[in-house]
């Protein structure tokens, strides 16, 4: 019999960039909405401080961010897309600034898996299976308990992240398979160029 797996977790700099976010938008009133409406599990890990370098469960960060999405959005998980660009532009101005340094595209996708390690724990794995610029292929294995919020949130992460190294990214990028969708994995695919027009 195989021993358990370790519940996922995430970042406290991941929470600490929604967080942000949120009082940005609408200060200590908002966020503190936000948290009135998010779980008892939400609530008991935002009692606290959250250092960045902490890690916080990963069903309180899911029901904070679907707290956010039905409080300031309409519910139907597009505001966590916003949240997720508004987190990409964060992270490649700090802790991702080097990929800014390089204006490299292929380095950022090629690194995901030590990207996305260094945000969630016992989380599956990220794997970039193409980068050619006409075909980008970045898939999440092992994470069927990943929410749809989630992958809404990645979605505008990528798409931000890539934007913010000066490329440009085609609207239609999104998640082509999802485990909740009855995908195998998470299969993100975007088209990207360098300045320029995108058909």
């Amino acid at each position: 019999m195989d021993p358990p797996r370790a519940a996922p977790t995430v970042s406290g700099r991941a929470f600490l960039g929604l967080l942000k976010s949120i009082k940005r938008r609408g200060g200590d009133d908002l966020l503190k909405r936000v948290v009135n409406g998010a779980g008892p599990e939400a609530r008991a890990v935002l009692a606290r401080p959250i250092g960045k370098l902490s890690w916080q469960t990963y069903g309180s960060f899911i029901s904070f961010l679907e707290a956010a999405d039905r409080t300031v959005g309409s519910g139907d998980s597009r505001f966590a897309k916003v949240l997720g660009a508004e987190a990409g532009k964060m992270d490649l101005g700090t802790v991702l600034k080097v990929y800014v340094a390089l204006s490299n595209a292929e380095r950022l996708i090629r690194s995901c898996s030590t990207v996305w390690a260094s945000y969630y724990r016992s989380a599956g794995r990220m794997e970039a299976v193409s980068w050619d610029p006409d075909e980008t292929v970045l898939r999440i294995y092992d994470f069927d308990a990943m929410a749809p919020v989630h992958c809404r949130l990645m979605e505008g992460w990528m798409t931000s992240a890539m934007e913010t190294l000066g490329f440009r990214v085609r609207d239609d990028a999104h998640e082509r398979t999802c485990t909740s969708r009855g995908g195998a994995v998470h299969e993100f695919w975007c088209c990207w160029r360098r300045g320029g027009r995108l058909a």
